[in-house]
């Protein structure tokens, strides 16, 4: 093990982390994810997904909850963090994760199942090795040709204002002293950010986490980060490709900005050149994205005429919002909404959306085009209109083609 990994090892095994439950986040569905490549599995073997970093496990405890037909391998470098997992795994009478200890630099130990690992999760793991690109090259080369790595990344652009505290708290108390004398100090300073350069920002009462996430954030002893520059390169070293965000409306201009004229100027430049205006006039302190590798590529989008043909499912990151009254031997729907991942919830006014808003709010088993196209005849819908409605509702990540 070199010496900045057991440094990262030394300080995790003190402030395990991260805190907190078992949780469901963003990209958890294994089927989601390998929807947005073009390859497809050629085997009935059960998914296989490493989580390359889980820490105390909330994330892979989550996932493997709700997908219990998916074997989950789960590795990290902390002893601590690990045999906390493994407890509240069994706790939970999980029996579909393995967790094992592995340094990410070697990946030794780490029992590849035969073709590779359908998905790799890596969430703020990478950007703490010696060498994050060594990371990444050793997760590549254990990834199948048809699978998706999901990583999260740290923001430089989006962490400036965490960057000068931590600064701060350097001058103040050296890196080299114990973090358990760092601590006090360092949150002393993060409460008096409060009214400055954390005012009205995502590290507001940074200072009140505790001590596993103060550290995490503030006191970390090995951390690099990346802007969209950096990243590009970052993936094409790995002889990756960029597939797309987690969630795509963060780096969307069209979600972005509302002035006309500079909208123009925008759809003028390239994708990478918006990413890079994106990430300068807004906070984004980590970047989710999915990359696969040379051989694949990002799933084109299917046509109004294909959706028939198609087998469709609902988006499990979606919810739906149905308010009913209760009248005399009755029942009146009021409204009619549903919100993607953490976005904000749309309410749904187009009676042919809301129809099939209602439909898919109870569907839990894939169904076909066609099926959503004949529901939608039954009430008078031409197959032209019923064909457009169901893409907008692909485009909004409502359903997705598994």
């Amino acid at each position: 093990m070199d010496q900045t990994t057991s440094k990262v090892k030394d300080m995790y095994e003190q402030y395990p982390y991260p805190s907190g439950e078992p949780t469901i986040r963003p990209g958890f569905d294994i089927r989601l994810l390998l929807s947005y490549v073009a390859l497809k599995r050629d085997s009935n073997r059960p998914l296989e997904v490493l989580d390359a970093g889980c820490g105390r496990g909330p994330g892979v405890i989550g996932a493997a909850s709700l997908q219990p037909k998916v074997n989950f391998t789960a590795i990290d470098i902390n002893s601590v963090g690990l045999a906390e997992a493994r407890e509240n795994a069994k706790a939970r009478g999980l029996t579909n994760i393995n967790f094992i200890q592995a340094d990410l630099m070697t990946l030794e130990g780490v029992d590849v199942p035969e073709g590779g690992f359908d998905v790799i999760y890596s969430s703020g793991v990478l950007h703490h090795l010696a060498d994050p690109q060594v990371g990444l090259n050793n997760l590549t080369k254990i990834l199948a040709p048809h699978g998706v790595i999901s990583l999260m990344l740290y923001g430089s652009f989006g962490r400036q204002a965490l960057y000068r505290l931590i600064e701060g708290i350097n001058i103040l108390s050296p890196k080299d002293d114990p973090i358990e004398s760092r601590i006090p100090i360092g949150r002393l300073l993060s409460k008096a950010a409060e009214e400055t350069i954390f005012k009205d920002t995502y590290l507001k009462s940074t200072y009140l986490n505790p001590d596993v996430e103060f550290v995490d954030t503030c006191l970390n002893v090995n951390e690099v980060s990346y802007d969209i520059a950096d990243l590009w390169q970052f993936i094409e070293q790995a002889n990756m490709k960029f597939v797309r965000w987690v969630e795509p409306d963060v780096w969307s201009i069209e979600k972005r900005f509302n002035d006309p004229e500079l909208l123009d100027k925008l759809r003028e430049l390239s994708e990478f050149e918006q990413y890079q205006v994106i990430e300068r006039l807004f906070e984004i302190p980590k970047l989710d994205f999915i990359i696969c590798g040379a051989g694949n590529n990002a799933r084109e989008r299917i046509t109004a005429a294909e959706i028939g043909s198609c087998t469709l499912v609902v988006n499990p990151e979606a919810s739906f919002f149905i308010e009913k009254r209760n009248q005399d031997q009755a029942q009146r729907i009021e409204s009619v909404g549903y919100k993607v991942r953490h976005r904000k919830e749309q309410g749904v006014s187009d009676p042919i959306l809301a129809q099939l808003i209602l439909l898919l709010a109870d569907q839990t088993i894939s169904f076909s085009g066609e099926e959503l196209i004949k529901v939608l005849s039954q009430s008078g819908v031409d197959r032209e209109i019923a064909s457009e409605v169901i893409l907008d509702l692909l485009d909004e990540e409502i359903i997705f083609i598994p």
